[in-house]
């Protein structure tokens, strides 16, 4: 999702009356997003999963691995939300990497 507005026209700071109800049915939707369609669709345009699977991978703890996300976002200009970059880093760390989170 973007910084600004999500994908159903919510803006970050809150709806306007009119969209309230909208939006709030777009939260309880929001929370049901399949998280690897999220990476797929923005991690995928720059390596495949083999740069987490390699012997030699760079990650060393669940914090590396939730910067590492971040500079990614901030690399390709997609700008997700802090929330959404977190389940990003979930997403990896539980099918790749399963670091102890802190």
């Amino acid at each position: 999702m973007r910084r600004n507005q999500n994908r159903y026209g919510c803006g970050a700071r809150g709806a306007g009356t009119e969209n309230r109800a909208q939006c709030a049915a777009a939260g309880d939707r929001q929370q049901r997003i399949v998280w690897p369609g999220l990476h797929d669709a923005n991690c995928i345009s720059c390596h495949d999963s083999g740069v987490y699977t390699r012997a030699d991978h760079k990650m060393q703890d669940y914090a590396m691995l939730s910067a590492q996300v971040r500079r990614c976002d901030a690399n390709l200009g997609a700008r997700l939300f802090d929330e959404d970059l977190d389940k990003v880093t979930d997403y990896l760390n539980d099918t790749y990497y399963h670091f102890a989170k802190p």
